[in-house]
């Protein structure tokens, strides 16, 4: 069944675990299947992302109903989330499908209209029962991931900005980066530990790919709840299709080809679960 995010805090609060979400690809059914059966062997909550940009790929709606589809049919909860929701009408859009979990991004704006904004967004997706997450500073992009982040977050403006948006989660620029990292990542763990002693909330910490597992495991003692996994999934699930119509001479049918893909999206999935000791939640 479709929860909010904030219904499995508990569990994650309790054991100081950060849950991963998995990107899938703008509604693509084998991402989706693949992060349901790695879930569901592992006895995990599956944290579902749609990056908002891409959610275009077979449309929002359609989206929704496939992930509503499967999590009816699914025996470990399911949250789908929209994740970078620039606009006020994707949030709008995505709270009226069912969504119960959304991320409101207005870090690209000065930090009084983001408060503005975001304590907008977190208004409407509390009226729906959903989960809001907010973000703080800015990352580098995939362009050039790996350099200095151009705004890391600052404490007391997270806890000012927690405050008057009334955001469930909280994404601060610790460090992180978007995309594959360039140089080794140096994540700000004192800045984490700050940040989230003064925000009060759960932290969500994004560019989850290329991050060493004992870093993620070390911010979630100070306060992580929440990683994206976006970047990683989608090249393994390429390089196994590709692996798979090029092992077969270039005459692989097409469900065979997604099958691979599939699985490799299933065991990246079932690799992070295990390293982020996230099994066995449900």
């Amino acid at each position: 069944m479709l929860v909010s995010l904030n219904e499995v805090m508990p569990l994650l609060n309790a054991r100081k675990l950060c849950l991963p979400g998995f990107d899938i690809g703008g509604g693509q059914s084998d991402f989706l299947l693949g992060v349901l059966t790695a879930c569901e062997a592992a006895r995990a909550p599956a944290l579902l992302l749609v990056w908002a940009p891409g959610a275009g790929y077979i449309g929002l709606e359609a989206c929704a109903d496939l992930a509503r589809s499967f999590a009816a049919r699914s025996s470990v909860p399911v949250i789908l989330h929209l994740d970078h929701g620039r606009e006020e009408r994707e949030i709008e859009t995505a709270l009226k499908l069912g969504f119960k979990s959304v991320m409101f991004d207005a870090s690209a704006c000065e930090f009084d209209e983001n408060v503005r904004r975001t304590r907008e967004m977190a208004a409407l997706a509390h009226a729906h029962g959903a989960t809001i997450e907010g973000e703080l500073g800015s990352f580098s992009q995939e362009q050039s991931a790996g350099g200095e982040p151009a705004e890391l977050a600052d404490p007391d403006e997270a806890a000012r900005f927690v405050r008057e948006t009334h955001v469930d989660i909280l994404a601060p620029a610790v460090g992180n980066a978007h995309g594959f990292y360039k140089k080794p990542p140096r994540l700000r763990f004192n800045l984490i530990e700050a940040i989230a002693s003064r925000a009060g909330v759960p932290l969500a910490l994004h560019g989850g790919t290329g991050l060493p597992a004992a870093d993620i495991r070390r911010s979630a003692e100070l306060g992580v709840r929440k990683l994206n996994i976006a970047t990683q999934l989608h090249k393994d699930f390429s390089d196994a299709l590709c692996a798979a119509v090029t092992d077969a001479g270039g005459r692989c049918g097409w469900s065979a080809a997604l099958k691979a893909g599939r699985e490799a999206v299933a065991a990246t999935v079932t690799r992070y679960l295990g390293e982020l000791g996230a099994g066995g939640l449900i």
